[in-house]
């Protein structure tokens, strides 16, 4: 499986990556930041919410990102993903944010877009694309 790093799941997904993959990307507030190099893990640019909405966070002394995981190697795939919360301090060195932890509501409302999302994907199903022999 791979480690859990303290989000909230969607379990027994049993569709294909790509589609849980597109789901995630179009989730993440203001877009993707980074992916993985096996394409698992997700990062959102980062953000700040004002009046409900997200908004980029450039330079502001608090801001959040997204950080979602696919874990399995196979179907079913679970779906992990968390809002971190991080703060601009004052070091030795200058200036630098250092996360101060997990933003829950913030992490309820992303995955309850994933799984909006994924559910919109089964409305737009071709079974021709997702039938394999094996």
């Amino acid at each position: 499986m791979g480690c859990s790093h303290g989000g909230i799941r969607i379990e027994n997904l049993n569709i294909p990556l790509v589609d849980v993959q597109n789901a995630v990307v179009n989730s993440l507030p203001l877009g993707k930041r980074s992916v993985s190099s096996n394409g698992r893990e997700f990062f959102s640019k980062y953000f700040v919410v004002v009046k409900k909405k997200p908004r980029p966070a450039s330079r502001l002394r608090t801001r959040y990102y997204a950080h979602v995981h696919v874990q399995g190697d196979r179907r079913p795939y679970a779906v992990e993903g968390v809002v971190r919360k991080e703060v601009l301090q004052k070091n030795a060195i200058g200036l630098k944010y250092s996360d101060v932890g997990i933003n829950s509501r913030f992490s309820k409302v992303l995955m309850r877009k994933i799984k909006e999302n994924l559910s919109k994907r089964r409305e737009n199903r071709n079974i021709i694309d997702d039938f394999r022999v094996f």
